[in-house]
């Protein structure tokens, strides 16, 4: 009796609960990487965008690495729009499905009659979201300043998007398959491509809401806004006498401060690196009220 053919070494590797466990482990070590790196480049766009708009270079700031990442909160809605509408796509398909099954029969039949074509619609819904965000950004870049980090983000992500939808056509026209089907399969290619332009779509709006904060700092509008008032030493230059300036940051020493601006606010705004030591007395006041509930909030639960 011949003896039974031996599996593939590798079959082995598979079927073994420590390497399962090893390439679980590893893809969320990789998981991990990625989304960390991508929070930072999410924080490092907005404040490159920030303080950009203020005529501030971000280097001479030193940042630390934490505070950086951190600016990605601003991002959060961002992040969470395109898993949210395809949340909600998916809540109306659940609710919907019970009650239109008598349309299963008619959808049965267009299914044998046109599979391609469904497969495309489905593929289309999927990466909508993310295409007419890109879209969306590439009308934006006409009115951005030609070579700035938000011009060219804008311009990647338009090529991509576009580069999104044919590939969503012709997987589901040419290889009849769904692109959520390849993402759970793990193909590399939608991969790469819905991660990429969801990145790009994220950075995109962070970029458009540091450029709308540092605006609204500009003009004393924001609640972070805080007013200036240098008293410079003997023998330190008085350019800054007498002008309205608000305080973006004092860091290492240096005072960070911008000339206050009337709205619309100026796209070349004046911004001072002060030294600590050429300043006697430095006056800082907050430009806009302070938000009295939550002072009342405290004083109800003192008493």
């Amino acid at each position: 009796m011949p003896a039974p053919p031996t599996p593939p070494t590798s079959s082995l590797l598979a079927a073994t609960p420590t390497f399962e466990a090893a390439r679980r482990l590893g893809e969320s070590l990789v998981i991990a990487a990625v989304t960390s790196s991508g929070l930072y480049l999410v924080g490092a766009v907005y404040t490159d965008a920030y303080y950009g708009r203020l005529s501030i270079e971000t280097t001479s700031l030193d940042l630390s690495p934490p505070y950086v990442a951190l600016q990605s909160a601003h991002a959060l809605r961002a992040l969470l729009e395109y898993p949210s509408t395809l949340l909600l796509l998916w809540v109306l398909y659940r609710t919907f499905a019970a009650p239109a099954r008598r349309l299963r029969g008619w959808f049965d039949r267009a299914r044998r009659r046109f599979p391609r074509l469904l497969l495309v619609a489905a593929n289309a819904v999927v990466v909508a979201p993310l295409v007419v965000g890109a879209f969306l950004a590439a009308e934006r870049e006409q009115t951005l300043v030609p070579g700035s980090l938000l011009s060219e983000v804008a311009s990647l992500l338009e090529d991509l998007g576009v580069l999104l939808l044919l590939y969503a056509v012709w997987l589901g026209w040419s290889q009849r398959a769904s692109i959520v089907s390849q993402i759970r399969a793990r193909k590399p290619i939608p991969i790469a491509l819905v991660f990429s332009v969801y990145l790009l779509s994220a950075l995109a709006a962070t970029a458009t809401a540091a450029e709308r904060a540092a605006a609204l700092l500009l003009t004393g509008g924001s609640d972070a806004s805080i007013g200036i008032e240098l008293t410079m030493a003997p023998g330190a230059d008085q350019q800054v006498a007498g002008k309205e300036l608000i305080l973006v940051s004092a860091r290492n020493g240096t005072f960070f401060v911008v000339e206050r601006q009337a709205a619309p606010p100026s796209q070349r705004p004046v911004a001072y690196m002060i030294p600590a030591t050429a300043v006697d007395v430095a006056r800082v006041q907050r430009l806009v009220d302070a938000d009295a509930t939550f002072d009342e909030f405290v004083l109800d639960g003192i008493e």
